[in-house]
């Protein structure tokens, strides 16, 4: 049913050429923070760990929906804080900087309308080495890998979805693999693997050419596990619950894992 929709579906690429990124790549030293990785996976998680030590953690004083990486860098810089989507949207553009694809991801736990929302923002990185996306949390400085190997989103929900003794080894890795994260698939936490229930994936990544984070369509990822459910947002001291925002008009339901994840 969903894929018959999937043939008008088309990802929007930030050109790698686009004058702006070589900024951010020189003002930054982003090669210089890169360059001690052995391989390409370490050179990535050693882009992770420097946005996760370089932006200030808390609520935003504005809107920076519309603001680049260079614009949020230097801000955090002269003391303003950010939330995860800041984190995961700097990371996208440092990581396009330097030739990697990197995109945005929202998650969320499974909740019904009125419990508290754990809701997200992560990014992707397309791995040459391994040939696949995996998921990067630059505001937690983590990823998560299954037998030496980075997972992606889906990977990470469909660990979370089995048996508790059928799990596996799936680490919580923090930094370029400094330590991991102690694995209770129970606990709801932001960065635990249970808040990969809910996945969507935007479908543009081009905010340099045409900037408005929110401003897209976006994959929403729905199996017997959630077809019935209805993704709710909110449901704290800030937020009444509500409807995912998104169902107005940007979410395309998906179970195709081809077109989540794209071969770059």
């Amino acid at each position: 049913m969903y894929n018959q929709i999937m043939n008008k579906v088309n990802y929007a690429w930030e050109r790698f050429n686009n004058s702006q990124l070589a900024k951010i790549k020189k003002r930054f030293a982003l090669e210089e923070i890169v360059t001690k990785g052995k391989d390409e996976f370490e050179k990535q998680l050693f882009l992770k760990e420097w946005v996760y030590e370089s932006i200030g953690r808390g609520i935003p004083a504005k809107d920076y929906s519309y603001k680049s990486a260079t614009e949020i860098l230097v801000e955090t810089r002269n003391g303003k804080n950010f939330y995860c989507t800041q984190f995961a949207f700097v990371f996208l553009q440092c990581s396009l900087s330097l030739g990697w694809h990197s995109r945005k991801l929202s998650i969320d736990i499974d909740h019904a309308l009125g419990e508290e929302s754990l809701h997200h923002g992560v990014a992707d990185i397309w791995s040459n080495q391994f040939k696949k996306w995996y998921v990067v949390g630059p505001m937690n400085n983590l990823h998560y890998e299954k037998n030496g190997i980075p997972l992606n989103a889906l990977e990470i929900r469909s660990e979370y979805l089995k048996d508790i003794n059928k799990r596996g080894d799936v680490k919580s890795v923090i930094g370029n693999k400094k330590e991991c994260l102690s694995s209770d698939w129970s606990l709801k936490k932001p960065y635990n693997p249970s808040n990969y229930f809910w996945i969507a994936v935007y479908l543009r990544n081009n905010f340099m050419e045409r900037p408005g984070i929110f401003e897209t369509k976006m994959l929403l990822w729905v199996d017997r596990y959630n077809k019935n459910k209805i993704w709710y947002k909110g449901g704290n001291a800030e937020e009444e619950s509500h409807k995912h925002p998104m169902y107005k008009g940007q979410f395309i339901k998906t179970n195709d894992q081809k077109l989540f994840f794209p071969e770059m």
